[in-house]
């Protein structure tokens, strides 16, 4: 049963409450988008103000409030099925430890972190946005709503202002300090999925109440553990390279640009 509030704005809706791909789904993700570009344009504007570093603490800041206020509200209201139990709510999915490595980036201006952040945000939570699947109970009258979206969106985010801003670059090796520390990860949420009932950490477990949840790539794995631990780790090492092709093929486009400008300025 669910608690008394969970009938308020903190609460959750019906099944269906939000759906994919409608009017308030794809809003928040134009916003990024508009968001993005508008970075993009006034980079140079941001880059010279005196106060830039603040601009990235309070992101930062703001971030780790959204990501806290995930467990305040879960020790308010409970879960969809009215549970608190707070060990089911770990903060070990890969978009939260993007989060957490997003903000500690924008405040040290950390190469490493930058990396691990540029690669699980611009993958697997970009995935995330596509197929909320955890709040098909909560559209936009909930709490719940606006705290996803500023969870993915905001390290997503990030990335471009760091990239725009403060000219921070992608290194191959990159690719496998991520994977180095998603490995780790993995190996805890596997043995806190198999010691904590209905504990589905990094989606390596699907859900017993999975019928009630939104749709999701995860839904189409077999339940067993260390195959979806296979698959998630072929499917993240092609998602890194095709994100640093992509990443790489720009930058040189630009490069080449810069000293097409530099060689026509001395002619």
């Amino acid at each position: 049963m669910y608690s008394y509030y969970s009938e308020g704005f903190f609460g959750y809706g019906e099944k269906g409450d939000f759906k994919y791909f409608s009017f308030w789904h794809i809003l928040p993700i134009l916003l990024l988008i508009v968001s993005i570009i508008l970075t993009f344009i006034f980079r140079e504007k941001i880059r010279s103000f005196k106060q830039e570093k603040k601009i990235r603490f309070i992101l930062a800041f703001v971030m780790i409030i959204v990501e806290m206020s995930y467990f305040w509200r879960l020790l308010y209201v409970g879960d969809e099925s009215g549970d608190a139990n707070m060990l089911t709510k770990l903060p070990l999915q890969l978009c939260q430890w993007g989060l957490i490595c997003s903000a500690f980036a924008l405040m040290s201006l950390n190469d490493r972190l930058f990396g691990i952040n540029f690669f699980i945000s611009l993958s697997f939570t970009t995935i995330a946005l596509f197929m909320p699947a955890v709040i098909t109970k909560t559209g936009p009258r909930y709490y719940r709503y606006y705290q996803f979206f500023l969870e993915h969106e905001l390290p997503i985010y990030s990335v471009f202002y760091m990239m725009f801003v403060n000219q921070k670059k992608v290194r191959y090796t990159d690719i496998f300090i991520t994977i180095g520390a998603c490995i780790p990860l993995a190996i805890l949420c596997m043995i806190a999925n198999a010691n904590i009932k209905n504990a589905t950490f990094m989606y390596l477990k699907n859900k017993e109440n999975a019928g009630e949840l939104g749709k999701n790539l995860t839904t189409l794995f077999p339940n067993n553990q260390y195959i979806r631990f296979a698959i998630f780790f072929v499917i993240g090492i092609g998602l890194f390279h095709l994100e640093y092709l992509i990443y790489n093929l720009i930058t040189n486009r630009k490069n080449k640009k810069i000293k097409k400008e530099e060689v026509n300025e001395t002619i």
